[in-house]
């Protein structure tokens, strides 16, 4: 009964939903894209101190949950730390390699500009100052990072333009980035190198193909 009953309080803390979020995950991920902030909430789940990829507390029995609690893992995460015995913990693991031996798993983090990846260049156009008398069509590509939580850092210039304002002017605009939103399916959560091109045009004039 207390078993129950410690199982009951965890589903209430985290709602239905988040079991739902959980179920979905694995073995066949959907993402709906653009991601809204729900969408990259993750709950990670502990057997005996252990994060095993792929086991879900639904794998295991409801009588075979000796302990479960919440609190934050060595990554910083809110996570659910569950103990089980050594053949319950060694049966889970069989089970999980059994159900995914034949699938190929991709946890590397899906990373989006809010509000979709389309929404970037609109922000770009309505944020970049072209530098005045700007001649010619340059592309300036930079390099950053974005941290687990989406900030922009460590941007610099992966390739630069020939005008020097307009390599200043894509660090700025790149400095100035809102938050992105990111989806981690592991618990450690590293940052995402990322590169973007700027393309200057100089105002008014017509390019085809590069050709002014």
């Amino acid at each position: 009964m207390k078993k129950i009953l410690i199982v009951g309080l965890f589903m209430m803390q985290w709602g239905i939903a988040s079991a739902q979020n959980s179920a979905e995950e694995y073995p066949v991920r959907e993402m709906r894209l653009p991601m809204t902030e729900k969408d990259t909430e993750t709950v990670f789940y502990y057997f005996n101190n252990e994060w095993i990829e792929g086991a879900q507390p639904e794998m295991v029995a409801t009588d075979s949950i000796l302990k479960m609690e919440v609190k934050n893992d060595e990554y910083d995460n809110r996570a659910v730390f569950i103990t089980v015995s050594p053949e319950t913990l060694a049966q889970l693991k069989s089970d999980v390699h059994e159900a995914t031996k034949n699938l190929w798993v991709h946890n590397y983090p899906i990373c989006e500009f809010t509000g979709g990846n389309g929404k970037l260049k609109e922000w770009i156009d309505s944020n970049i100052r072209v530098p005045v008398g700007f001649k010619g069509s340059e592309r300036v590509i930079v390099q950053f990072l974005i941290q687990p939580d989406g900030t922009v850092t460590d941007a610099k210039i992966y390739r630069p333009a020939k005008n020097e304002a307009a390599n200043a002017e894509a660090l700025r605009l790149v400095n100035s980035l809102p938050k992105f939103r990111v989806k981690y399916f592991t618990p450690k959560k590293i940052p995402l190198r990322y590169t973007l091109g700027i393309r200057f045009k100089e105002p008014g004039a017509i390019f085809i193909r590069g050709e002014k």
